[in-house]
């Protein structure tokens, strides 16, 4: 299983911003939009062994943690930001009145929602899978070896803050796809391509 955990540090946590301008109003929800497609669409298929968590720091209520499970996943993700920024929208909707940080709600099959933080999606994660911090400064990707589970975590447009980054610094190895800051969406897919090319791939 391939995971992908992405902080949105801006990303919206109620479903108060507007279809049509999701760069201006949504704290960048676009960019995760594009994460998604990097992370399960194919030219003529869908990735079934991936799973993404969307981590939302924005306002007004967060943290939200949505969760997408590709082998459970029945929701269609289409190519275009407007319809995965939808699905967001709706999932947002149903965990307005989640008030438990660890109760999570199945909103469609293979579909989260909970306020689970940062540090629990890292803690829950490292459970069964290695984990790797995506950052210009890491090890090149090429001179490692991945075991079966795996797991990424990268930052939105602006990073990730010091205190994530010292708390992921003793139990994530840093890897690096490049020593240019890239859009996270590019560097889901590089990561993806990359792992589809080794002999036994995750």
């Amino acid at each position: 299983m391939r995971t992908f955990i992405i902080k949105a540090n801006e990303a919206h946590t109620r479903a108060d911003f507007r279809l049509n301008d999701l760069p201006g109003t949504s704290g960048r929800i676009d960019l995760l939009c594009r994460v998604l497609n990097s992370a399960f669409l194919l030219s003529h298929g869908f990735r079934k062994n991936v799973r993404v968590w969307l981590l939302l720091y924005g306002p007004p209520n967060p943290p939200k943690a949505i969760r997408f499970e590709g082998p459970k996943l029945k929701v269609r993700l289409n190519p275009d930001e407007r319809s995965t920024a939808k699905l967001i929208m709706k999932v947002l909707k149903a965990g307005e009145d989640l008030r438990e940080p660890g109760k999570e709600i199945e909103v469609y099959p293979g579909l989260y929602v909970s306020n689970r933080t940062f540090e629990d999606v890292i803690r829950l994660t490292v459970k069964n899978s290695a984990l790797y911090y995506l950052h210009e400064d890491g090890k090149p990707i090429g001179e490692l070896s991945f075991p079966q589970n795996v797991a990424f975590v990268l930052g939105d447009h602006k990073g990730l803050s010091r205190e994530d980054e010292a708390f992921l610094d003793n139990i994530a190895e840093r890897v690096s796809v490049g020593r240019k800051s890239y859009l996270a969406s590019h560097v889901v897919t590089y990561v993806n391509i990359f792992l589809d090319s080794l002999p036994n791939p995750p």
